[in-house]
C-alpha cells in the first residue's frame, strides 16, 4: 500500500476527507491528472497538492472537478466549508504555538529561594502566552458553532435564498446559498433556448454539470464518449487521451455534424438527443465510433478518416 505523505497525516481530519472525495470524484471521471488540469485550468501539481490532502484547494478547483463528475454540488460546498474552517483553526493553533516558542521570556534562577522567575518587565507569569492559548480556544469552538450552522442550514433548506448574496468563493453569477440543484426546476435550457444548444462549448456553457455518457468505447488505447445533456438538450463526442488522434466528430443522422481540431478532446454540442447522434475519432490508422447502441472500430486507409 502507498505510504502517505507526512503532511497528509498532519492535516486537519476535515480536509483529509475532502481530498478523498476529490480522488473519488477524479476516479468517477476517469480523466488523467493531466486532463483535468486542461479542463479545470488548475495545473497538475497543484492537483496533486489537492489529492493528496496537503494543501486546501480553492472552491472554484473544487467546483470543477464536481461538475465534471456530476457531484452534488451542495454537499460538496458543505465538506468544502468544514475543511476551510478546519484548515484555518489549524494554521491559528500554529502560529500561536509558534509565537509562544519565539516570544517566550527568557527564566533566570532565583539566587535567594531556587525558584524560576520570568524576565519579563511586568513580571506576570505567562501572562501573554495564556491569553493567546484562550483566544485560540474560542477560535476552535468558534469554528464548530459555525460548521454546525451550515449544516443546519443545509438541511432545512433556509426560506432566505437569494436575501444574503452568494457565499465566498462561489463562481460568478452564482444565486445566494444554498444553491438549487435541480437546473430544470428553474425552467432553464442554460440560456439556450427551446431549441437547444448548437455549436457551442459544452464545458463553457455549463452543460456538463447534468451530462450523462449514452455510450462509451474504449479500444486502440481511446476512450471514446458520446455525451448528451438534458438541461442543454445537446450531445457532444470525447476521447481521451486526446493526444495523436484526428477527425474527432459529432454527427446526426440527417448530416449535421461539429469536426474538432486534432488532438482536441472535445467537439462543439450538436442540439439532438443521443438516439439520433453518433460519435467518431481516428487514432492509430483506425476509426473508433459510438452510437447509443452500438460500437465499432475500423481500419482506415488514410490520415482522414476514410476507409
Amino acid at each position: 500500500m502507498k505510504r502517505l505523505p507526512p503532511s497528509y497525516r498532519a492535516s486537519p481530519e476535515a480536509v483529509r476527507q475532502l481530498a478523498h472525495e476529490l480522488r473519488r470524484y477524479r476516479d468517477r471521471t476517469e480523466l488523467s491528472v493531466a486532463s483535468l488540469a486542461a479542463k479545470s485550468g488548475y495545473s497538475r501539481s497543484s492537483w496533486h497538492r489537492y489529492f493528496g490532502g496537503r494543501v486546501l484547494p480553492p472552491w472554484e478547483a473544487v467546483d470543477a472537478l464536481g461538475r465534471l463528475a456530476g457531484a452534488d454540488r451542495g454537499r460538496l460546498r458543505v465538506m468544502w466549508e468544514a475543511a476551510a474552517d478546519a484548515w484555518a483553526e489549524t494554521r491559528s493553533l500554529r502560529e500561536a504555538s509558534a509565537s509562544d516558542s519565539i516570544d517566550a521570556p527568557a527564566r533566570r534562577e532565583d539566587a535567594s529561594g531556587g525558584r524560576r522567575a520570568l524576565s519579563s518587565p511586568t513580571g506576570r507569569r505567562g501572562g501573554h502566552s495564556s491569553e493567546r492559548r484562550r483566544v485560540a480556544a474560542a477560535g476552535v469552538v468558534l469554528g464548530v458553532v459555525i460548521f454546525l450552522a451550515v449544516m443546519v442550514a443545509f438541511g432545512y433548506r433556509s426560506h432566505r435564498v437569494g436575501s444574503d448574496g452568494p457565499p465566498p468563493g462561489a463562481p460568478p453569477g452564482a444565486p445566494a446559498w444554498p444553491w438549487a440543484l435541480d437546473r430544470k426546476a428553474a425552467g432553464s435550457r442554460t440560456g439556450c433556448g427551446a431549441a437547444g444548444c448548437p455549436g457551442l462549448d459544452p464545458y463553457r456553457h455549463g452543460c456538463d454539470r447534468d451530462a450523462v455518457t449514452v455510450h462509451r468505447l474504449r479500444a486502440a488505447g481511446r476512450t471514446l464518449s458520446l455525451r448528451w445533456s438534458p438541461s442543454c438538450g445537446a450531445s457532444w463526442a470525447e476521447v481521451q487521451p486526446a493526444q495523436g488522434t484526428s477527425q474527432l466528430r459529432i454527427a446526426t443522422d440527417d448530416g449535421t455534424q461539429h469536426t474538432a481540431a486534432a488532438g482536441a478532446a472535445w467537439t462543439l454540442t450538436i442540439p439532438e438527443g443521443p438516439g439520433g447522434t453518433r460519435a467518431v475519432v481516428v487514432a492509430d490508422g483506425h476509426q473508433l465510433g459510438v452510437s447509443q447502441f452500438d460500437s465499432w472500430l475500423d481500419p482506415v486507409s488514410d490520415g482522414n478518416g476514410t476507409k
